[in-house]
């Protein structure tokens, strides 16, 4: 039987790095949910949804008599403004994620620390297996498994620096997105006071007050967003900095 050298804490040192990267991961992923919207903030799209748009839309479409460029604008602006609708729920939901993440980020951090010092702990004190009574075979397909495990590891290791990287740049981009939003804001709510000051009612008129308004909501979702991220970085670096430990 030929031998194969593996250091004694080959074996004995892989598994547990696997079960802390499982730890790390599910860390991550538990990261957040919760911060509603301010039940007593006026939104400036309320009574526009989705299907009000579409409803809109069908109605475009089905209109006789209507030229084919100004339809064509009509379609884009109503499917513009239902984009619009789409964006601020999806900067609602980040928003309750980086909230939950304010919550829950120290607690996991803290979890995270003292189940690394618990691991290396248990490592310290297993006994180095006898590989001598191990086949070769066996040996070398152990070999390949804990290797896999390994590369494995490596490549989670630089998803999650590379995560660390972009949280560490936030706070400034955070800064610089935040004093645009506000500029798109008051630029916006112009142009909608402009808007509906105009007499009469046409479709474009119709038209482009919906989509200032849900111009609007998106902007000032884009905001609250933004602030709750803010508050919640330090938290989600930290944990970041516990799970690359």
């Amino acid at each position: 039987m030929k031998s194969i050298d593996l250091p004694v804490v080959y074996f004995k040192a892989i598994p547990l790095l696997l079960l802390l990267l499982i730890t790390f991961l599910g860390s991550t992923e538990t990261l957040a949910k919760s911060a509603a919207p301010d039940a007593g903030q006026k939104s400036a799209a309320q009574g526009i949804s989705k299907d009000s748009l579409q409803a809109k839309i069908e109605a475009i479409n089905s209109r006789q008599g209507l030229d084919a460029t100004p339809k064509a604008k009509l379609l884009s602006v109503y499917q513009s403004a239902q984009d619009n609708l789409s964006n601020s729920a999806n900067y609602n939901a980040r928003a309750d994620d980086y909230t939950q993440a304010v919550k829950q980020a120290p607690g996991q951090t803290k979890k995270l620390q003292k189940d690394i010092e618990q691991t290396l702990l248990k490592v310290s004190k297993q006994k180095p297996e006898d590989f001598s009574r191990i086949p070769t075979e066996e040996l070398e397909q152990r070999q390949i498994i804990e290797k896999g495990k390994i590369s494995s590891l490596d490549e989670q290791q630089k998803k999650l620096e590379t995560e660390l990287v972009l949280q560490q740049a936030r706070p400034q981009l955070i800064r610089e997105e935040t004093v645009k939003a506000q500029k798109d804001i008051e630029a916006t709510q112009k142009k909608l006071d402009a808007a509906a000051n105009i007499t009469g009612s046409t479709l474009e008129t119709e038209a482009s007050q919906i989509y200032l308004k849900t111009l609007l909501d998106m902007r000032t979702a884009e905001l609250k967003m933004l602030g709750v991220e803010a508050i919640s970085n330090p938290a989600r670096v930290e944990l970041l900095k516990a799970q690359l430990r």
